[in-house]
């Protein structure tokens, strides 16, 4: 059923509201789904920055009745990771996201969107920012639109450090060849790399490694999944009162560090130009 507007919805209707529009758009509908009741699951991340976010951040119920879609939280070797870096005493956490895009054209060349840090590798910033406490600070930056020749940011390296010392190296791009492994049917190929004092872990796609210092190993292979499905299903209990893996909280704090990450890369671009 297609209707004129999102205004003639209503809670008592309906369980859950899906959002999926460009980055910017999303805040305000979201806002003004919360503030009349309904319960929300929007797509990662919350807005483009921290002052599109606003919006959001004074709604109504947006704690208890947002969920965000940080699909990354929906395979099964999140919380096998998630529970081994709680467990040993980090170094330095390592990411490599590439994104497969034939092109780089529609909203994500649109500069208020971000670019590929915001839109990709967000994921990773969301998910390695929840294991540490504290504002990560930017260390290093870089920044090409060469793949594409796009507007935007398309290939972002950046070196943050957590207060506690941790490293947190990240590479992202959207990539014009498909890679044969990955995840969402080789769509996305993701490599998270944990080095610890202890031990090290390396979540790469479907398959996990990991070693420790006493020389013990672990492999695991997960079968490949759809994130997306399993998303579905994590909102289904969502809308039964469970807390969502990812709360407008912890997506805000996400949104800051990109912003931080984009405000480096902006700095660099400007010393670069100067005379």
């Amino acid at each position: 059923m297609l209707l004129p507007s999102t205004e003639t919805l209503r809670p008592e209707d309906l369980d859950l509201v899906v959002v999926a529009l460009p980055t910017t758009m999303q805040p305000d509908v979201c806002a003004d789904l919360l503030s009349r009741g309904l319960r929300v699951l929007t797509e990662k991340p919350v807005a483009a920055d921290a002052e599109g976010a606003a919006v959001l951040a004074a709604a109504s119920g947006v704690s208890e009745r947002l969920m965000v879609g940080y699909t990354l939280h929906q395979h099964p070797a999140a919380p096998v990771v998630s529970q081994w870096v709680r467990d040993h005493d980090v170094v330095a956490v390592s990411v490599r996201s590439v994104a497969h895009k034939q092109k780089v054209d529609s909203w994500r060349a649109d500069p208020k969107e971000g670019g590929v840090a915001v839109i990709n590798g967000i994921h990773a910033i969301e998910l390695v920012s929840s294991w540490f406490d504290g504002d990560p600070r930017v260390l290093a930056t870089s920044a090409s639109s060469s793949l594409y020749g796009s507007p935007v940011p398309e290939h972002v390296v950046a070196t943050l450090e957590f207060p506690e010392g941790t490293v947190f190296n990240l590479q992202s791009y959207w990539s014009p060849w498909q890679e044969s492994q990955g995840l969402n049917q080789g769509d996305w190929s993701l490599t998270i790399d944990v080095l610890a004092s202890t031990g090290r872990m390396l979540w790469s796609n479907d398959s996990l490694h990991a070693w420790e210092r006493d020389g013990s190993q672990y492999e695991k292979t997960f079968d490949p999944s759809d994130l997306f499905l399993r998303q579905a299903e994590s909102a289904l209990r969502f809308c039964s009162g469970e807390t969502p893996a990812v709360t407008f909280a912890q997506a805000l704090r996400a949104t800051e560090i990109a912003d931080a990450l984009l405000a480096a890369v902006a700095s660099r671009a400007k010393d670069e130009l100067a005379p």
